[in-house]
Order: structure tokens, then C-alpha cells, then sequence
């Protein structure tokens, strides 16, 4: 027998139960929970689920827009009364028509503009892929000392569709250890998209990690962490010298923090990231880089249902955080000059309007988003090297029932390289989702 999760408060903020974890449940191809020795069957509103749910409320992480409504989910209680899991499921199909430009990548990534007129096309490309369909689950048990919480969700973007891990961590008092949101990102000011990464330039990086979270007053949270160090670098071809030559090892994990505000109006977000990268030198020396982000983000509540949403990010080495430009080698670059490694700076932001049409079109909601990123350039940089790229986005979500959503997203922007040359992207996305 399942239970519904729809009697609880802010449900919103779990997760997906994982399918494993139904055969630990005691299900089979008969009836749910024949074994009623295993599990205890409890009505939505019963004290034992919603006080230990309510306790774990305050430590679980701040949701994704792109999470699943608050409407879906079953929840299952342990024999005792004294604990629960929750079970999640979406199915999601995502697809696109690349106008210009892009060539049907995953998301829209503005460095990936192609440059120049042999590289650009203007025919139109189809794609269509499920690959974000994602399960999972989170428990939580009242120990008597305070509530243990854990949660894992996974995907399917791994390599040849296989499973991805997305999140898989623990929490108790204060403590959290295992993979999250990093505590350098704020995912509350992300804006519903259908586009999977967000905003290009949007910081949104899962990442293994230990933290404490304290409030230290009345609308104050405050959190520090250290973090799984992940670096990437780049050597460039006038070095004459083979990448894998240079050893990447990293002495010491990230350090970072965040403190957040929260008001009548919306919130305020300051967060920072301390990076002490290592690595060796063309001398085959080791090398520390330091690294350091800063990042202010928030909300602002407008008259009735309009909200604007904001971030801006920037620092040496950080590159990992600021959207498109993750996973470019774009943490450190070998100067072939001098034969060292340095600090690449990066930068990016986004405002977005975001308005809910309840009078004209109920259960949709529009979010309309300006933004760019960059890179501060230096001379010996070659002149197809990534300058800036700035884009504009424009979508509408429809709520058709619970657990059924449908988006829509245009989305165009312009990639800038050193030398001044520059390539158009425009895409149309969409995206179907069915919530469980």
C-alpha cells in the first residue's frame, strides 16, 4: 500500500528513491508490502511521519527549480514510527532545433559557437533524447539524538545512456558528507528552464563535499565546506609539449563558503571558493596556483507573481563554476613563454524576469533571461581564444495536471574570440516532463 505524499508540508524539497531500494522494502510482483513485518503502513497526516520529516526539513538541501513538484512522491513509514523514505520518479523527454550554429549539442552552450564561415552552417538540426529521466530515493530516521537523513538520485547521462550519479549524501545535526549542490552555488535564484544546465553562464555544479550549516540568527544561514578539488587546465599547441606529460594531482581540497540573508523581499546570496591547485611546471616542478570565486545571487519578489532572479560570478580558476565554460581546460593554462602554469579569470551573470499568467493562463509560468560570460584576455592568448559570449533566452512551462509538465524555450547567442571574429546560435527547445 503507498502513501500518498501529498498530505505533507514542503514536500518539495526531496528527492528520488532509488528502484534498489524497493527490493530492501520487501516489495515483489505481488501486492505492495505483503511482508507487513517489514514495513509499517501509516496515513499521510500520521505524528511518526510528518514530525520526523518536518525535523529532517531543516537540514535537506535548497530544491532545483527543475525538481519535481511538490505534488508527487510516495512516502513509506518504518515499523517504529520512527522513520521513512521517500520514493520519486521522472520520466523527461528533451529535444531541440538548432536553427544556427550549435550542432545539437545537450544544452545550450554559447562556447560552443562555431567561428568563422567554414565552421558555421544555417540548415536546421533535430534532436531528441530521454536521457533525463531520473529516480532515486531519501530517507530519514529519528534516532533519539536527532535526525539521520540520507538521499541518493541518479540519471541517465552517463556514457552510452548508462547511470549517472547526480546526488548521494547524508546529513545529521549539522554535518553533511557525500555529493551535492556545491556550497559555492545557490540553485534557489536558478530560473525554471527547459534547457537542462540553466542560464550559460549559471553556477549549478554538484560536487563530493563535507559541510557545516549553522543559523546563526533569525533569517541568517551561514555554511563552510571542503570539497573535492577537480581541475582543468590547458596546454597550448606553441608549447610543443604533450599534456599528459604534466602530472595533475591536487595537494589539498576546495574551501568554500556562503552565507545567506533571507527577507520579506526575497534573499541575498554572498558565496566564496578558496582553490589551491597543483600541478607540474614544463621543468616537471610541482607548481601551486591559488584560486579564488566570489559569487552574489538572490531573489527579489515583485508586485503580485513576478520575481526577478539574479547571479554574478567571477575569480581566478573558477572556470568549473561559470556555466558554459566548465570543462573547457579553462581552470590554468601553461604559458609557452615562460613554462608555468597561470590562473586563468573568468567571469559571468544573468538577470531573469520571471511571471506566473494566472489570470491569463493559469498553471503556466514565463521566464525571460539576459546574461553572459567571459574571459579577461592576455597577450600571448591566441586569437581564436574565447573572449566573451553573451545570449538571451525566453520560455513558458505549463502545469497540464500533477505530475505532467510541458516547456518550451527559445534560446539565441553570440560567441566573441580574441581577434574580434564572432558566430550566432538560435535554438528552439523543448522539453515534456511526467512526475512520480
Amino acid at each position: 500500500m503507498l502513501v500518498p505524499a501529498r498530505g505533507l508540508r514542503r514536500p518539495w524539497r526531496t528527492a528520488l528513491l532509488w528502484v534498489v531500494g524497493l527490493s530492501a522494502g520487501g516489495l515483489s510482483s505481488g501486492p505492495a508490502f505483503a511482508q507487513e513485518d517489514s514495513v509499517a503502513v501509516a496515513p499521510a497526516d500520521a505524528p511518526a511521519i510528518v514530525d520526523s520529516l518536518e525535523a529532517a526539513m531543516d537540514t535537506i538541501q535548497e530544491a532545483h527549480p527543475q525538481d519535481s513538484p511538490e505534488e508527487t512522491g510516495f512516502v513509506f513509514a518504518a515499523p517504529d514510527g520512527k522513520g521513512s523514505f521517500r520514493l520519486r520518479a521522472s520520466i523527461r523527454l528533451n529535444g531541440a532545433w538548432d536553427f544556427s550554429g550549435l550542432r545539437s549539442t545537450d544544452v545550450f552552450d554559447t562556447f560552443l559557437i562555431p567561428v568563422g564561415e567554414s565552421l558555421t552552417y544555417d540548415q536546421a538540426r533535430f534532436f531528441m533524447q530521454a536521457t533525463q529521466s531520473r529516480f532515486g530515493f531519501e530517507l530519514n530516521r529519528d534516532t533519539g539524538n536527532g535526525i539521520v537523513f540520507g538521499r541518493i538520485e541518479t540519471d541517465f547521462r552517463g556514457e552510452g545512456n548508462s547511470l549517472r550519479l547526480r546526488h548521494a549524501y547524508g546529513e545529521f545535526w549539522r554535518f553533511l558528507a557525500g555529493q551535492t549542490w556545491s556550497t559555492f552555488t545557490d540553485v534557489t535564484t536558478l530560473p525554471v528552464t527547459v534547457d537542462l544546465e540553466g542560464p550559460p553562464s549559471s553556477n549549478s555544479v554538484r560536487t563530493p563535499q563535507i559541510r557545516y550549516a549553522v543559523s546563526p540568527a533569525e533569517g541568517w544561514k551561514a555554511a563552510l565546506a571542503l570539497e573535492a578539488p577537480q581541475v582543468d587546465a590547458t596546454v597550448v599547441d606553441s608549447t610543443d609539449v604533450d599534456p599528459g606529460t604534466f602530472e595533475n594531482f591536487q595537494g589539498f581540497g576546495d574551501i568554500a563558503a556562503r552565507l545567506r540573508r533571507e527577507t520579506g523581499w526575497g534573499h541575498l546570496t554572498v558565496s566564496t571558493i578558496f582553490r589551491s591547485i597543483t600541478l607540474q611546471d614544463r621543468e616537471q616542478e610541482t607548481q601551486l596556483v591559488p584560486g579564488l570565486g566570489l559569487q552574489a545571487s538572490g531573489t527579489i519578489d515583485l508586485d503580485g507573481d513576478d520575481q526577478l532572479l539574479f547571479q554574478v560570478i567571477g575569480g581566478r580558476a573558477i572556470s568549473r563554476f561559470v556555466g558554459s565554460l566548465g570543462g573547457k581546460g579553462l581552470d590554468v593554462i601553461l604559458n609557452p613563454e615562460s613554462g608555468s602554469w597561470e590562473a586563468i579569470v573568468s567571469y559571468g551573470g544573468y538577470v531573469t524576469y520571471s511571471h506566473r499568467w494566472e489570470n491569463l493562463a493559469p498553471g503556466v509560468i514565463s521566464n525571460f533571461t539576459v546574461g553572459g560570460i567571459g574571459i579577461a584576455q592576455e597577450d600571448w592568448y591566441a586569437d581564436d581564444f574565447f573572449n566573451y559570449s553573451f545570449y538571451f533566452a525566453t520560455n513558458a512551462f505549463w502545469q497540464i495536471t500533477t505530475g505532467a509538465r510541458f516547456g518550451g524555450e527559445l534560446s539565441w547567442g553570440q560567441r566573441n574570440n580574441k581577434d574580434g571574429t564572432r558566430g550566432n546560435a538560435l535554438r528552439f527547445s523543448f522539453a515534456a516532463y511526467f512526475d512520480f
